[in-house]
């Protein structure tokens, strides 16, 4: 049946961490390249990098004063404060700019917004990234109209009659990825390419694991790339330099990750709900190493799903990470995939059947069902 209702004035809400903002934007593109006159209004956190994000991607930004509740101790009072003067800022907003509806993305501005909407009387929907989900999505749940889902929802948290699963949207340049052949198509004259990359701030203990690993590595010829986050950049830099490293590429962030993906053979990450998307539309397979203090322990969750759908391995932390880890716990896993050449192609095949690259088009498509009721 046709859709003749379209999406003309959204609100996507937001904010925290690129695994929240990044599919966020994703529906943005689709939204423009069905409808290039919407107007889109991003409505995040004040303190997260989600503003400048936004102003990149060409998107009008509302800057909400939310922060975290849970776990803050004695900052928790202000921080409670906060969210009631971004639910009178996003209700403010509301009727300024009048959308047919609002979209969250799950974090602290995300409860906010999506609250300010119903607040209003406008149709809610949210998306969840991750296996288990958080806590603003776990309220929110109550109050969306509909629930998109990236994964399963084991839990059981999500009332079934209102979700649907659609996956996790990854920007349009890496879903232009899927169904390429990739870097693995030339891999028999070339040595084996590993990307690792620890999310936009970096990953502390993949970098010194890496460092500690890095010999073993060099003696098999493995081709590195490597984000490091901006902290520790010079000091990973120079202990590849000590190292005597040879076809090692270190930077503080990638901007093209597109460019990335389609370059490497196995990467190695954490496991945000962003990441295992991203990781599955470019057909790649992972050694995937949960941040052990994740909300509700949700990137193990994630980890779990890919190493299930035998597109990944799990390697906790503490196997190499100091005090007490072992080195070669962590070369030991990247060679054992980078040195079967077959395996290799085979965890790739399934990473690749795990995927859905038309989730920001079928998410989008969600949205415009919940229309003609307005």
């Amino acid at each position: 049946m046709p859709r003749e209702a379209r999406l003309e004035r959204v609100i996507l809400t937001t904010g925290g961490t690129g695994g929240h903002i990044f599919p966020a934007l994703a529906v943005a593109e689709e939204i423009r390249r069905r409808r290039p006159e919407a107007m889109i209004l991003f409505m995040g956190g004040q303190y997260g990098p989600e503003g400048d994000i936004a102003a990149k991607a060409g998107l009008d930004f509302l800057g909400l004063p939310v922060r975290g509740i849970l776990g803050r101790g004695g900052q928790g009072a202000r921080a409670a404060l906060g969210m009631i003067r971004g639910v009178r800022l996003a209700l403010a907003a509301m009727r300024k700019f009048r959308p047919q509806l609002v979209v969250g993305f799950g974090g602290y501005a995300g409860f906010a917004g999506v609250l300010a909407a119903r607040l209003y009387g406008r149709p809610a929907a949210i998306h969840e990234q991750n296996g288990f989900p958080g806590m603003s999505n776990r309220l929110l749940g109550k109050l969306a109209q509909r629930i998109f889902l990236s994964m399963p929802d084991a839990a059981g948290v999500f009332p079934a009659a209102r979700s649907l699963m659609v996956g996790n949207p990854v920007r349009a340049d890496i879903a232009a990825l899927y169904g390429r052949a990739g870097a693995a198509a030339d891999q028999q004259r070339r040595p084996s390419r590993l990307l690792v990359m620890g999310g936009s701030q970096g990953a502390r203990a993949l970098n010194q694991g890496m460092l500690a690993a890095y010999p073993a590595l060099m003696e098999a010829g493995i081709e590195i790339w490597h984000q490091t986050g901006q902290a520790e950049h010079e000091a990973v830099r120079a202990g590849y330099r000590e190292a005597g490293a040879v076809r090692v590429r270190v930077e503080a962030f990638i901007a093209d990750m597109a460019r990335a993906y389609a370059w490497a053979d196995l990467v190695l990450c954490r496991a945000g709900g962003s990441s295992i998307a991203e990781l599955t539309v470019a057909g790649l397979p992972a050694v995937l190493v949960p941040f052990p203090l994740a909300a509700q322990d949700h990137q193990r969750h994630n980890a779990r799903f890919l190493e299930g759908a035998g597109a990944g391995v799990v390697l906790e932390q503490e196997r190499f990470a100091a005090p007490g880890g072992d080195a070669r716990a962590l070369s030991g896993a990247l060679l054992d995939i980078l040195g079967d050449r077959e395996k290799l192609a085979r965890m790739a095949e399934l990473s690749r059947a795990a995927a859905k690259p038309r989730a920001a088009a079928d998410l989008v498509d969600g949205l415009e069902d919940l229309l003609p009721g307005i």
